[in-house]
């Protein structure tokens, strides 16, 4: 990654945009928010073997829990992605984050040797939440990233790169909760809660990154100008 970095800031051809790199500006801060939370989202990797070695959960059921961080990204990206004021949208970027890592934190406290099934059943709303911590804040982050820049070229760019940064985090995520979960050694309890409190950990480091985004530019001098005279 850091070699890839290097190459991006000197070369023409680049996968991010050209302000991404320049110190000031807040685009690299929103890259990294997003990619903490699309880390988040590998947790889904691992929930069924925890649903079913800690609560004796069938295959499928234990795979339809594990759906739950995603039901609740989807749902709450629906109604989040309509609020427009702009303090509330820098606050949804910061508390998306913070929900995200209290729900993963919350549901490694709730693991259990022999998970009763009415604790089974908390889960559920525990992991929704985790899920909508990243539906609050990544539409807003999004768009950010695609109006970051006024040039078509650069806004494609802009605008690709989201993708590329979600797909590449839950590929590290899912690599770096692996890692976790052998640290957990022969006990699936402790391999549920290394990789639960590990992954929340650094996804708490979202609201970190959301804070310097909305206390940086996100936009050059220049765009700023344009805009202005455009308005």
């Amino acid at each position: 990654m850091a070699g890839f970095v290097v190459h991006e800031r000197r070369s023409e051809l680049r996968v991010f945009p050209r302000t991404t790199y320049q110190r000031g500006l807040s685009l690299k801060w929103v890259y990294l928010t997003l990619g903490l939370l699309a880390f988040g989202v590998a947790v889904e990797s691992f929930l069924p073997l925890f649903g079913q070695r800690l609560a004796g959960l069938p295959p499928l059921v234990a795979g339809f829990f594990a759906a739950a961080i995603s039901l609740g990204w989807s749902l709450t990206q629906i109604g989040g992605s309509s609020v427009t004021g702009h303090r509330a949208v820098r606050r949804l970027r910061v508390l998306g984050p913070v929900l995200l890592a209290a729900g993963l934190l919350l549901q490694g406290l709730l693991q259990r040797a022999d998970t009763p099934s009415w604790l089974v059943l908390v889960w559920v709303p525990v992991l929704f939440v985790a899920g909508a911590g990243i539906g609050l804040a990544y539409p807003h982050l999004s768009v950010a990233a695609m109006s970051s820049t006024r040039d078509p070229e650069e806004g494609g760019r802009a605008a690709a790169a989201i993708a590329t940064v979600t797909s590449l985090s839950i590929a590290f995520g899912t690599a770096v909760g692996g890692v976790l979960v052998n640290l957990g050694g022969a006990s699936m309890l402790d391999a549920a809660r290394c990789a639960l409190f590990g992954i929340a950990i650094i996804c708490a480091i979202g609201a970190l990154t959301a804070y310097a985004a909305n206390r940086t530019s996100l936009t050059e001098p220049a765009d700023q100008a344009r805009i202005h005279q455009g308005s």
